[in-house]
């Protein structure tokens, strides 16, 4: 198995299961494997023959700009079967961490892996799409 990651992926969006928390913008951090079983690219030396990390990271800035979230583990699910059905990945770590959050804690975050067959969507009720203001 092949594996393209990005690492330190850093984004800013309102999430957090306290009031306090949503009253502005937070850093992420976002940590992404993508597994496939062999990236042609290797022998073409084409862009089109791997994933693109930029349109990864397109696809997550999406999630991010268009769902609220008040917990990073559905936030996670939500990148991770973007990456699944998007990129065609048979296999995904995710890692999806907040800084200075908690009391004595530099940071907490959540760590998820899905493969093809166990891919499930995110359960309903667990985010929001956002609404334009008027």
């Amino acid at each position: 198995m092949d594996v393209i990651y990005i690492r330190d992926l850093r984004l800013d969006t309102v999430i957090g299961a306290y009031e306090h928390e949503r009253r502005q913008p937070q850093a992420l951090q976002i940590d992404v494997e993508i597994g496939r079983p062999s990236i042609r690219a290797s022998q073409s030396d084409k862009l089109e023959d791997t994933i693109d990390y930029a349109a990864v990271v397109r696809g997550i800035q999406d999630i991010l700009a268009s769902h609220e979230f008040y917990l990073l583990e559905p936030l996670a699910e939500q990148i991770a079967g973007m990456i699944v059905s998007r990129f065609d990945a048979r296999w995904i770590r995710l890692e999806v961490t907040k800084a200075g959050i908690v009391p004595g804690a530099r940071f907490v975050g959540v760590r998820i892996e899905r493969s093809r067959a166990a891919n499930r969507s995110v359960p309903r009720g667990s985010q929001r799409t956002k609404r334009k203001r008027r």
